[in-house]
């Protein structure tokens, strides 16, 4: 159905979108080198909009909701990648958790394990909020210990995902990977399942135009309110892969849901 003036976001119910596709493969390599897969197998196409050209009473897709859903039920943490080890330093409140190339980022939720000790007891396992970052350090807060305590620390770091628009039927090149966006999934309970609207990561669209409203700051303001998704134009697809090189041990599914126009 076509648009009205009042009403200018078209309606696409007659068209619903909904996919769902598990995700495994690592870009190969570390998002901190470089955004763009190693290969072009190295990334998983999500979604097509007619990049065969086969279908011409499509203008594109909307997509306003992408999800990620761990493929395991967990109540603490999981391990969508074996954990990795490090060396801690407690003391008082806070951890300094060294391992170099980390991907931790301040705000995160990170699991730790502390496998080994130098005196009294290890800080309880747990999950904790990050607070601080080096390139080979990040800094957390703990429950009160009586340290300096130092030892040997299992580490589930985030996973990373990073989406690309592609606008070709045939990948041939991994040049024709067009970076979006990234996610840093934290790997603890509370993210496996991961809303990209809810979380403010999806980008904003400006088209069609709504009219003014409540937004995200006042329920009073004369700005007009913006929503959250991507605007898929007819001939292009959207890939995702996963930062690293190694493939996921437990995937997740990502799944999207918007329409056709």
């Amino acid at each position: 159905m076509s648009s009205t003036a009042v009403n200018r976001q078209p309606m696409m119910l007659d068209r619903p979108l909904l996919t769902s596709t598990l995700v495994t493969t690592a870009s190969g390599q570390a998002f901190s080198t470089s955004l763009i897969p190693t290969a072009t197998g190295n990334s998983t196409r999500i979604i097509d909009v007619n990049t065969a050209g086969t279908d011409n009473s499509i203008s594109g897709a909307y997509i306003d909701e992408i999800w990620f859903q761990y493929s395991q039920l967990v109540n603490k943490y999981f391990a969508a990648t074996p954990a990795v080890t490090g060396t801690y330093s407690a003391n008082g409140t806070s951890v300094v958790v060294t391992y170099a190339g980390h991907n931790v980022q301040v705000g995160q939720e990170i699991y730790l394990d502390f496998t080994t000790y130098s005196s009294g007891s290890a800080p309880a396992d747990d999950t904790f909020t990050v607070t601080a970052v080096t390139a080979t350090t990040f800094t957390a807060t703990i429950p009160s210990v009586a340290g300096p305590i130092t030892g040997n620390v299992n580490i589930y770091l985030p996973t990373d995902f990073c989406f690309y628009l592609v606008n070709t039927s045939s990948v041939t090149s991994i040049s024709q990977f067009l970076p979006l966006f990234t996610v840093s999934i934290p790997s603890v309970s509370s993210s496996q399942n991961y809303s990209l609207t809810l979380k403010s990561i999806l980008p904003l669209v400006n088209q069609p135009v709504v009219h003014s409203g409540a937004n995200f700051n006042s329920a009073n303001s004369t700005v007009a309110p913006k929503t959250r998704g991507l605007l898929i134009g007819n001939g292009s697809a959207l890939y995702v892969s996963v930062g690293g090189s190694l493939a996921l041990t437990n995937g997740f599914y990502v799944n999207l849901q918007g329409g056709y126009y």
